[in-house]
């Protein structure tokens, strides 16, 4: 057991050291090629030196005894060949400076390319490279291993003295690597990876030495075992510092599967978190004394992985561990990296909100430490624990970003928690006393609405910075929502005018604000301020449906605000709120919550959708960004087809669509009407260039929900198979909304190329299919009263119509295609017909017997070759036209 486990950490460490080694060695190349050509260019102007101070020494006595006119005109002939021709001294051994300098450059662009080709497996490289050094220190590791196995099984080496002599090669490998790292020019070591060997040997030894001791010969405790692993993974880090990373991750490794490892059986939470603390804490200071993101991110993940396990095995008693091993987290995984482990620096500069937003390994160093002590506080529990942390958390997230403004977006994230622990706090039970709203969970509603108020004023007055005004308005708005949304049916009469009250004085407050500063920005968001405030005191008066208009509203206020005093908001809040309407209007007709609800008489749909319709189209009047005027355009189209799906399903059943209960007149309707706006969304996508995607994807995920409901009413439960009501009309009705009109749709669709061209040949070839059922279902229904299911044998009349119906419509298509030049149409007219006269003689003549059968095949034959001589003769020598 003991042996296996060494053979599988000496793998992992080959394996490692191995890809080190060939992701390293292509680097390691080009930086001994480009010494050796600064080397050779050194030799080169040392010589190119020597030379001409002989030269001048030689030549000195002569220039001084001649006039200096004569030197100069005789200087060209008085030196030697080599100095007063540059053209003969190219082809010298000793080569001007130019010339090195250009074979230098071009040995430097072509090195690049011969990297790029040296990416991939080479064996004389590999040899040549650090190969030998893993291949020679497996076959060192495998003859040892071999060789151990021989003395155990022969029965040479006691189970102490295995351990020991173990543990002292470990020691030694390590103690023989720092020897040769101090001395590596005496030994001519060019590679990092010698030492790195040797020592990663050394550790992984050291390491399996003290889990055989533990788990397979029982000599030493699981306490002693746990810390001797956890002083080998230690030390195997710091040795990084000296031989490089390969040992900090060894080390790191180690150090964290430590408690998987060795199971002391005390189920100490704080231990376990201490101890994580400790290897994170040394992990972050290596990866960044190495310079290791890698690092980090392992460190990172196996930090979470152990504070996730904590909180499964943690009780309420653990609850002030959790929370300083978060605050710990946070600081290594995101302050230390950014402010230094001082937290000293700052940075004050203002940065856009979508810039704070952007995705940083840092949002994802303070957002999961949290998620996990939010999962903690998710179960039942002591209130004072929430209190405590939403104290503590919330001075976290409001104060570091005063100091860093990269940090600026962790005041949302402390926004958000306060909201998770206001979910989480009991609320009063007897409503009875009518001071509840002013206890538990009301009370930490109202002070944290409060106390976000006031921080994010008093931010913004100290560093201006537009985070703040955006948290301004969210802040005590979505509390004061939130607090109410949730509120019981009985306890919302005594909530009401508290609440009112108080969002009157923010709304009375901002107003007199705004109207005394001058910086329109201010302005416009303590306008907006007020503007909600005012709005969610009248939505909380009104049925759930008018809350969606209430949000509709701002976008139109805050359009013409913007518009109002020349400011520009950021789209990405106007964006934000256009898509909690659109989701809350897609939603809320199939929800009961809203299936009888009725504003002024009638049910809500009939008054909220055209309102808000409105209100989009009068904020595109108002709002400037062209981006987000393509957004409410795409909004107002589906506002519009929400509208029509609902009112039309309520017009003609009396209630919304229920997709799991759709009669056959609902699912036609409903097609149709996701037909016709998939048809307007793909003609609105060629008017829109920016937005083409966005409006083809809902105009395609419209004609899928059609093609779905088609394909069971049209298909799985086709008139001409159950017994369905049509309608009793003979020229108005549901043929017409199943089939007809969708056939022209179609049609339309594809002939205007409002589609990509390899799906236009599919829409015909559906719309020629739509066309056959309507016509046929029609002839069927002027029979039949309407009923279309094929019931036995069809009458000779209908038989006949069929058959006249359809040679009209072959000619009229042959004819028509022949005056257009539309060579397909006609191809497709000619195979009608031949169909038709087939029905004819097959079908309709099928009744006759003996000499009348005979006459009606001969007649079959002689229409098929009429057929095609008109065929050939239309299509003798006529020129390419159209193709439809």
């Amino acid at each position: 057991m003991d042996w296996l486990i060494l053979v599988v950490f000496i793998g992992l460490f080959l394996i490692t050291g191995a890809i080190l080694s060939f992701s390293n060695r292509s680097t390691i190349n080009d930086l001994r090629r480009e010494i050796k050509v600064l080397q050779e260019h050194i030799n080169l102007q040392a010589r190119q030196i020597g030379r001409l101070n002989s030269l001048i020494s030689s030549h000195r006595p002569a220039s001084e005894s001649t006039d200096p006119s004569e030197i100069k005109a005789g200087h060209k002939d008085s030196l030697p060949e080599a100095v007063s021709s540059p053209a003969k001294a190219s082809s010298n051994p000793a080569k001007p400076l130019s010339v090195v300098d250009s074979k230098s450059a071009s040995e430097k662009t072509k090195a690049p390319s011969a990297t790029k080709q040296g990416s991939s497996f080479n064996f004389d490289q590999f040899i040549r490279g650090n190969g030998l050094l893993w291949l020679g220190g497996l076959v060192l590791a495998m003859g040892g291993i071999f060789l151990a196995r021989y003395s155990i099984e022969a029965g040479l080496l006691s189970p102490e003295l295995r351990v020991i002599l173990g543990t002292v090669f470990g020691l030694s490998l390590v103690v023989g690597a720092d020897y040769l790292f101090r001395r590596r020019e005496r030994f001519h070591i060019h590679s990092p990876y010698v030492c790195a060997a040797l020592a990663s040997g050394g550790v992984i030894t050291c390491f399996a030495m003290v889990l055989v001791a533990y788990d397979y010969y029982d000599f030493i405790h699981a306490q002693l075992a746990f810390g001797l692993l956890a002083v080998v993974s230690l030390v195997s880090a710091t040795l990084a510092l000296r031989f490089g990373p390969l040992l900090a991750w060894i080390g790191v490794t180690g150090a964290y599967a430590v408690p998987a490892l060795v199971n002391t059986g005390s189920g100490n939470v704080a231990a376990l978190l201490l101890y994580t603390a400790f290897v994170s804490v040394s992990a972050i200071w290596i990866s960044q004394s190495v310079r290791q993101t890698r690092l980090w991110w392992l460190s990172f993940l196996a930090n979470f992985g152990w504070l996730v396990m904590a909180v499964l095995m943690a009780g309420q008693s653990h609850f002030y561990a959790l929370l300083l091993f978060t605050l710990v987290s946070v600081y290594l995984f995101v302050l230390s990296d950014l402010m230094g482990w001082s937290l000293r620096a700052t940075m004050t500069e203002s940065l856009p909100v979508r810039t704070l937003l952007m995705p940083r390994k840092e949002h994802l160093g303070v957002l999961l430490p949290v998620l996990a002590l939010a999962g903690f506080l998710a179960e039942p529990g002591e209130p004072l624990h929430l209190v405590i942390s939403a104290m503590v958390l919330s001075a976290l997230f409001w104060l570091i970003p005063a100091r860093y403004s990269v940090l600026d977006s962790w005041v949302f994230l402390g926004l958000g928690f306060l909201l998770f622990v206001f979910t989480r706090m009991p609320g009063p039970q007897d409503y009875s006393d009518n001071l509840f709203p002013f206890r538990d969970n009301y009370l930490f509603a109202q002070l944290a609405a409060w106390a976000t108020l006031a921080y994010s004023g008093l931010m913004y007055r100290i560093w201006q910075r537009p985070a703040y005004l955006l948290l301004l308005v969210l802040g005590p708005m979505s509390m004061f929502a939130l607090s109410y949304a949730l509120a019981a049916a009985e306890a919302s009469e005594f909530l009401y005018p508290v609440w009112a009250i108080q969002l009157a004085v923010i709304a009375i407050g901002s107003s007199a604000i705004a109207s005394r500063v001058t910086n329109t920005l201010v302005q416009v968001t303590l306008s907006i301020l007020a503007n909600t405030s005012i709005t969610l005191c009248m939505t909380m008066l009104l049925d759930a449906a008018t809350l969606t208009l209430a949000i509709a509203i701002q976008i139109g206020v805050m359009s013409y605000l913007s518009w109002k005093l020349r400011v520009q908001l950021p789209d990405w809040l106007f964006k934000a709120a256009l898509m909690v309407v659109a989701a809350r209007l897609t939603v809320a007709p199939w929800l009961d919550a809203y299936a009888g609800q009725q504003i002024l008489g009638v049910h809500w749909t009939l008054v909220i959708y055209p309102l808000v319709l409105g209100i989009l189209w009068f904020s595109r009047a108002y709002n400037e960004s062209q981006e987000f005027k393509r957004w409410l355009e795409g909004a107002f189209l589906h506002v519009l087809s929400l509208f029509v799906t609902t009112e039309t399903t309520f017009w003609l059943v009396g209630r919304y669509p229920d997709f799991t209960d759709l009669s056959f007149r609902e699912a036609a309707l409903l097609a149709l009407n996701w037909l016709i706006l998939s048809a307007v969304y793909w003609w609105r996508a060629r008017l829109a260039p920016k937005a083409t995607r966005l409006y083809q994807g809902f105009g395609l995920l419209l004609a899928v929900g059609a093609l779905l409901l088609h394909f069971d009413i049209s298909v799985l439960s086709n008139p001409f198979i159950e017994t369905v009501d049509t309608g009793g009309g003979l020229l108005i009705n549901w043929l017409l909304i199943l089939w007809a009109v969708p056939a022209v749709i179609l049609l339309t669709v594809a002939r205007l190329g409002l589609t990509p061209a390899r799906s236009q040949a599919f829409l015909y070839a559906l719309s020629g299919i739509l066309s056959c059922f309507y016509i046929n279902g029609f002839i069927r229904g002027a029979y039949n009263g309407g009923a279309l299911k094929l019931n036995g044998g069809l009458e000779q009349a209908e038989l006949y119509t069929y058959s006249v119906v359809w040679l009209i419509l072959a000619t009229a298509t042959i004819f028509f295609s022949q005056y257009k030049a539309l060579l397909r149409l006609r191809n497709i007219g000619f195979g009608l017909l031949a169909l038709v006269i087939l029905k004819a003689f097959l079908v309709d003549m099928a009744h006759l017997e003996g000499l009348y059968r005979a006459v009606s095949f001969i007649g079959l034959g002689l229409s098929l070759v009429g057929i095609g001589w008109l065929f050939q003769k239309l299509t003798h020598g006529e020129k390419p036209g159209g193709t439809l």
